[in-house]
């Protein structure tokens, strides 16, 4: 019983492979903002107001985004993957497009407590650089 269990757990694992590297960085992302929602809450309201109920959203969503790109990952390869093949030749992209917007709300949501804490908002003075930069090039040309 315990061999045929093994067997099946590294049949999936197998399996989902392909999609690990996303899961991870979503994951990375996930903790990253766990981080800065931490420091966030230390610098506004003392260690008082640090909450372990609201640490603990964090593992809720580390399972809701890991669940959600293995998911699209299986329903893209095997159900969706051909007719999208037929129209973009980008392996995977409907899993990637989706685990770079679980990521970029985690980036907007790590950008807003470095706001609440700084003022900054990094977000927009990066849009504001690429701008100029965009406006320098087609200066040049």
């Amino acid at each position: 019983m315990r061999q045929n269990v093994l067997i099946l757990l590294a049949s999936f694992w197998a399996v989902l492979s392909p999609v690990m590297p996303l899961i991870y960085l979503a994951m990375l992302a996930i903790t990253i903002d766990t981080c800065f929602g931490i420091w966030r809450s230390v610098k506004k309201g003392g260690w008082k107001a640090f909450q372990s109920r609201r640490l603990s959203d964090t593992i809720s969503k580390s399972l809701l985004y890991g669940g959600a790109i293995m998911f699209t990952f299986l329903i893209e390869k095997y159900i969706a993957g051909d007719i999208i093949a037929e129209f973009i030749s980008v392996e995977l992209i409907m899993t990637k497009v989706f685990a770079f917007f679980c990521v970029m709300v985690e980036i907007k949501s790590i950008n807003e407590s470095y706001e609440s804490v700084t003022g900054k908002n990094v977000l927009a003075a990066l849009r504001k650089f690429i701008t100029r930069t965009k406006t320098n090039l087609d200066e040049f040309k």
